[in-house]
């Protein structure tokens, strides 16, 4: 059996990029830095559909490793998937070092945890608590921090530069035609902007595989949405055109990446992904820290011609800590045939939902 590599994608972007969020507000179209690993995963699944093969794995194949083929039952076996990827998060060139950002892991730090000394933890929560809470993402630095229970990772992210410093984020009005008043109607959608010069910023994700045909097949896939297709929302319009990528293997002596295989002490996990649990009437007891985010939205196949609601389900976020390591499955949200009968005849559609975490160390007594 070959053994599983990890691989870093850097994606490069024309100039702006659109990512839909669940939560918007009146009139607003929310957007978020970041892509959800099950929305990249889609990506991934509708160009490799319009290829039929790529890096000598078919479709069918392609499928079938995540257990949703034509003879899978879908449910999760414990054996690994065709590949498992991380959600795709910001990077940016900060003083001729590259910074990557990664998800705050929702368990208590050290600085607030009942490990540390009462005095200290009052200094820290008054000093940096707001800043703590607040704080989405961490760059790599902080997030070794964390994950390892050290101390002054309220100081870290206090001082550090937000992670907002990657691209410029905006708000643009957009109009709407009435199909049947021709009456137009404003709102406003979040955009992302990204400098690809230099190589300076972009966004990331991280691939494990022990499919040796994986690395060539996901450049096949991304040439394609390079050359001719995008990433994210409002692509006719200009947004997620993809300028240059990168794939590079993450060694086993890498000690900038040291923290997805190690960490000492670690007694759980955290994730980099969203995740749908392989039993959901047992992962309450593997729950130490989680949010759960809202999945929904219309089918956004290539390959067929309609645009229908797809079936809703929550998943566990990025940062969710858990007491023991979890594999996750994949969801069948084919649209319902009792409320969209004309989706009949169509092709299935899919939810990713496997785990990709990391060791991290925490305290079960906060």
């Amino acid at each position: 059996m070959n053994t599983e590599k990890t691989y870093l994608i850097r994606l490069y972007f024309k100039n702006a990029l659109r990512v839909g969020a669940a939560r918007s507000g009146v009139g607003i179209e929310a957007s978020q830095d970041y892509i959800h690993s099950d929305s990249f995963w889609a990506a991934l699944a509708n160009y490799w559909a319009l290829l039929g093969s790529a890096g000598g794995i078919s479709f069918a194949e392609f499928l079938e490793g995540f257990r949703v083929g034509s003879t899978s039952s879908g449910a999760s076996s414990g054996v690994p998937p065709l590949f498992t990827i991380s959600s795709v998060f910001p990077f940016a060139r900060s003083s001729g070092m590259r910074r990557y950002w990664l998800p705050k892991p929702l368990s208590v730090p050290f600085d607030l945890s009942t490990s540390n000394s009462k005095e200290s933890r009052d200094s820290e929560r008054e000093n940096y608590g707001k800043a703590l809470k607040q704080a989405r993402l961490l760059s790599d630095k902080t997030f070794t921090n964390w994950q390892a229970f050290e101390h002054q990772v309220g100081y870290e992210v206090g001082n550090e530069k937000d992670f907002s410093s990657t691209g410029k984020n905006n708000v643009r009005p957009q109009s709407s035609l009435d199909r049947i008043t021709s009456q137009s109607n404003l709102f406003h959608s979040g955009i992302s902007y990204l400098n690809p010069n230099d190589n300076d910023e972009g966004l990331y994700v991280l691939v494990k595989t022990s499919d040796e045909r994986v690395k060539e097949a996901l450049e096949e896939v991304l040439d394609v949405i390079r050359d001719a297709g995008g990433l994210g929302g409002d692509i006719s319009s200009g947004c997620g055109e993809l300028v240059n990528y990168s794939i590079e293997l993450i060694g086993s002596n890498d000690k900038k990446w040291a923290f997805l295989r190690e960490c000492d002490g670690a007694n759980a996990r955290c994730l980099l992904s969203l995740c749908l649990p392989s039993d959901p009437k047992t992962i309450s007891t593997k729950l130490v820290a989680y949010d759960t985010v809202l999945r929904k939205g219309w089918t956004g196949s290539l390959t067929a011609s309609l645009q229908r609601k797809r079936q809703t389900l929550y998943m566990l976020s990025e940062g969710t800590v858990l007491s023991v390591e979890e594999q996750g499955q994949m969801a069948t949200i084919t649209p319902a045939s009792t409320k969209t009968p004309d989706w009949t005849g169509q092709h299935p559609v899919y939810r990713y939902g496997y785990a990709f975490s990391v060791p991290i160390k925490i305290t079960f007594e906060d």
